[in-house]
């Protein structure tokens, strides 16, 4: 049975997740930075032009557990913003 588009789209969250925690299964700040640079740069960009410190917001905000660390679930809210943003993008909203 194969995949489906969903599915997919699911697994490569999961392997892009790995690919920035490594061993340690959850992101520092730097690592979120790294892996929104190369993932997400225009979304970055936008935000960061509106805001200057908006990364440093974004992480405290995303980092529910105040560990300063990014876990799978802080992560999957982190990409769920950036879905949100990119939707609202869609209907003519101004972005982030």
């Amino acid at each position: 049975m194969s995949s489906t588009e969903a599915e997919k789209m699911l697994l490569g969250l999961l392997n892009l997740y790995h690919k920035y925690t490594q061993d340690s299964d959850a992101m520092n700040k730097p690592a979120l930075l790294k892996m929104m640079t190369e993932n997400f740069p225009t979304f970055l960009m936008a935000c960061e032009r509106k805001s200057p410190n908006f990364f440093e917001k974004f992480f405290k905000k995303k980092d529910a557990n105040h560990d300063e660390k990014i876990n799978f679930s802080e992560f999957l809210s982190s990409v769920a913003a950036i879905a949100t943003d990119l939707h609202n993008q869609s209907h003519g909203q101004i972005p982030f």
